[in-house]
């Protein structure tokens, strides 16, 4: 087969039963990986299409392919899209009924499916991998593979027994995929699964479409509200928590507030849990206000928002979590507000975990993703070991310009840096503001410091604000915090040059310092552009649909964007089409979509354009 034809083969069901015109990037490379026969480790951002590569390849070649995956969600959600699609396929895991597995199973050994979803609880049993043994397997993919790093920030136990799949396949090519690997852990996949000289493809995490902004947490309510102001009512997002009690009681506000909200955290009921997410992916409810309970493995790509009341542990979390934002390509908004609350939560629940050092890394991580002047991806990118292609983003807070300095920044952090130098470099943040701030703490007053010419030095403004500020300049280099139980702040080489320019040589442009204002005693009502949608559409001809595909999903009991994303939606109210062959130029419809729903959607068209005239 010539490269031509090898690509045409595989654009063909791109087309024909998706409904998609080009490749995300690196999707063409990693299907040719599987078609090739090699293995191969695909590192794609959240949203950008791993599920399309290990699921193409099935229907232009013979034989069964098994995903394996640790989200029994994500499995469910991906059955009942290719079901529609037309794929047949089936799942495997501890909440399919046992009749269910029987009939699957049959299924299977006669060759009907073409994909089989699995957890590796599952898999790892003796008679399933004898089972597949005797059916045989196209080849493997591993969904989650950063479970296996002990590193990673999910790990997961059994997936290091995943190695016995190159024990009893030795000819099967295995293909590893994942959202989030930073270098160490693409390595210790690669060993750990025994793959065998894979094709490695790593996308870029810069992701344009979705604007970031970070605040300090002051009143919450008011601060939600303020935002939420800012999108279409109909707009679904996710708002995550750090407790179950604060999801609830949130829920509850925004319910009360005149909004559409839905809780979800482990300690609702099983059942209560599947309800409120049938509900929210079917797009009865707006808001669904969760902890990280929900969302593993929610293949949902019509997610406008995504807001963080509080801090995950990780860089590699937040990006995984706010990356659910978006993910069918139009532009979505993520925000994270945060708190020293949030630092005390993890650093508390981190000490009762193991493999304290890594986790309380990965923590500073995110805090001083939180706490700096630099912009929001590229901090993201250079997480994970990529750089930034572009010179500014156009997509934060700190690239658009909505982050001001305050007057006389350079004054104000002389003055932080000597407090630190004066209390001999041995307190933390914490007691640095107390001293500017003048506080007469027995501790402060026991240790003398009430006498030092910097004590009230900033008496004007909060004990927060300052450590706010104390945080912001160890963020840009002028302060370090050391390592250890008690950490303490000391001056850097940079800092000293700022305090004393003239000695080291420097200049005010040779230091640039910003402090950001993150209290406010009175409530400012802060605007900003909402990013302009990719195209110009007809938002009446959009709603219309959008209610006529809510219909269509309730009455198939699946998640409204597996019936038409926004993408296709926003698509149709743009063209207006009226033939099926019209149709079938709008993305994401194909040939089977087309059978199911198209009569409906032109039928829904062609009254609306009636009803114009």
């Amino acid at each position: 087969m010539t490269r031509d034809k090898h690509v045409d083969s595989i654009l063909k069901p791109l087309k024909s039963i998706w409904g998609y015109d080009d490749f995300r990037p690196h999707q063409q490379e990693s299907i040719q990986a599987i078609l090739e026969g090699r293995d191969s480790l695909t590192i794609l951002p959240t949203g950008g299409g791993k599920s399309l590569i290990y699921q193409l390849p099935v229907t232009i070649r013979p034989g069964m392919a098994v995903v394996i995956s640790p989200l029994i969600a994500l499995m469910q959600d991906q059955v009942r899209s290719l079901q529609i699609l037309g794929i047949p396929c089936a799942c495997f895991n501890s909440l399919e009924a046992v009749e269910r597995i029987r009939q699957n199973k049959a299924r299977m050994f006669r060759g009907e499916l073409k994909l089989i979803y699995i957890s590796p609880e599952r898999l790892l049993m003796d008679h399933v991998l004898q089972e597949l043994s005797e059916v045989g397997v196209l080849y493997f993919a591993i969904d989650e593979a950063h479970c296996i790093s002990q590193w990673g920030h999910d790990f997961r136990p059994e997936y290091t027994q995943l190695n016995i799949l190159r024990e009893q396949f030795p000819d099967t090519p295995i293909h590893a995929f994942t959202a989030t690997a930073p270098p160490r852990i693409q390595h210790e996949i690669t060993e750990q699964l025994k793959l065998k000289t894979p094709k490695v493809l790593i996308g870029n995490y810069f992701r344009p479409n979705l604007t970031y902004r970070v605040f300090r947490r002051n009143n919450i309510k008011s601060q939600l509200l303020h935002e939420l102001e800012k999108f279409p009512k109909k707009a679904n997002g996710i708002i995550y928590c750090l407790t179950r009690r604060e999801t609830e009681k949130i829920s509850l506000f925004l319910n009360e507030s005149g909004l559409n909200s839905l809780p979800y955290h482990a300690g609702l009921s099983k059942e209560q849990r599947v309800h409120n997410q049938e509900r929210f992916s079917r797009e009865e409810v707006q808001i669904m206000v969760a902890t990280v309970a929900f969302g593993m493995g929610i293949d949902q790509s019509n997610i406008r928002y995504v807001i963080h009341l509080g801090m995950p542990k990780s860089l590699s979390h937040y990006q995984q979590e706010s990356g659910r934002a978006g993910r069918d390509g139009l532009n979505s908004t993520c925000i994270l507000f945060y708190s020293e609350r949030d630092m005390v939560f993890w650093k508390r629940i981190i000490e009762e975990e193991g493999n304290r050092s890594a986790r309380l890394h990965h923590l500073d991580c995110m805090i001083q993703y939180a706490t700096s002047f630099i912009c929001r991806h590229e901090q993201l990118v250079n997480h994970f070991g990529q750089d930034l292609p572009v010179t500014s983003c156009g997509a934060c807070d700190i690239c658009l310009g909505e982050i001001a300095s305050v007057t006389h920044a350079r004054e104000t952090s002389k003055k932080i840096l000597s407090a630190v130098y004066r209390v001999r470099q041995r307190f933390g943040g914490g007691y640095i503001a107390q001293v500017l701030t003048g506080s007469r703490d027995q501790k402060i007053l026991s240790n003398g410091h009430h006498n030092l010419s910097v004590h009230g030095l900033l008496d004007k403004e909060s004990k927060k604000q300052v450590h706010d500020w104390i945080n912001q300049l160890e963020s840009q280099k002028y302060l370090q915090r050391t390592s250890g139980e008690y950490p303490v702040m000391k001056v850097t080489e940079k800092g000293y040059q700022l305090m004393m320019p003239s000695k080291f040589g420097k200049t005010d442009d040779d230091l640039p310092v910003l402090l950001v204002k993150t209290i406010s005693k009175t409530k400012k009502k802060k605007l900003y552009k909402t990013p302009a949608p990719d195209q110009p559409f007809d938002l009446n001809l959009f709603e219309i649909l959008r209610q006529l595909r809510a219909e269509l999903a309730k009455d198939r009991g699946v998640p409204a964007f597996m019936i038409f994303g926004d993408r296709s939606l926003q698509d149709m109210a743009a063209k207006k089409p009226t033939t099926d062959e019209e149709l079938l130029d709008i993305f994401g419809v194909g040939q089977h979509k087309l059978k199911k729903f198209g009569a409906i959607m032109i039928e829904a068209i062609n009254h609306y354009i009636e009803q114009a005239r």
